[in-house]
């Protein structure tokens, strides 16, 4: 292991610990803002951007596109149903855990780039 990829694993073990350690700290700041429901949103679009790149090889542009079509309808089906609310909001949420992820892949392609020169 060089010494780029143990200061990656090394900062993630940090950010990990910091949140396991603070976590009903965080969780009640979160609750009380009511960014907790955005929050889910955000990371579970992220992850679920991630998991749709890593197992289905297409196009990124095509995978966001979808995702956010995603977002969208079910944003818009919840607000036909009783028990749930359909809010703009929580699209931007999806959105932007869609966003942030693509520019992750474009910040590390480009890193990429770099150090081949």
């Amino acid at each position: 292991m060089n010494i780029s990829n143990f200061r990656i694993y090394l900062l993630i073990v940090i950010i990990f610990s910091l949140l396991a350690v603070n976590y009903t700290f965080i969780t009640k700041i979160l609750y009380q803002y009511h960014l907790l429901d955005k929050t889910g949103h955000f990371f579970g679009f992220f992850l679920l951007t991630w998991l749709v790149n890593s197992l289905i090889k297409i196009d990124l542009k095509l995978i966001i596109i979808t995702l956010c079509v995603y977002a969208g309808l079910t944003e818009v089906g919840q607000s036909y149903l009783g028990f749930r609310s359909g809010q703009f909001t929580d699209f931007i949420a999806d959105v932007l855990g869609c966003l942030t992820y693509v520019l992750i892949v474009i910040a590390n392609k480009n890193k990429a780039k770099k150090e081949r020169v």
